[in-house]
């Protein structure tokens, strides 16, 4: 519960301590604390959109952010990004 209060994302909780991710929710329903709404905060969002910009994948930034992949590319299409055709790439380095 500590992980989870202090903003630990639920994957990496559920990495730690060797369970499903679905499983951490329940957890903490059960101890009734309230569950984080999923997403990015406007920070990160537009962080995720400068990083996609700028080269990097979408599962670089959702690896460095600590979200799913998709979480990126709906962060970039809302502030008006345009998402890249899948394949190879030239290599950025941010």
């Amino acid at each position: 519960m500590a992980d989870y209060e202090a903003g630990v994302p639920v994957k990496a909780i559920a990495a730690k301590h060797r369970v499903h991710r679905g499983t951490i929710p329940k957890i903490v329903l059960g101890a009734g604390v309230p569950l984080r709404v999923p997403g990015l905060s406007d920070a990160n969002r537009s962080q995720a959109l400068a990083l996609y910009e700028a080269g990097c994948t979408l599962q670089e930034i959702a690896s460095r952010l600590g979200v799913d992949d998709k979480t990126v590319r709906n962060a970039v299409v809302a502030l008006g990004g345009t998402v890249r055709a899948r394949g190879r790439r030239t290599r950025f380095d941010v």
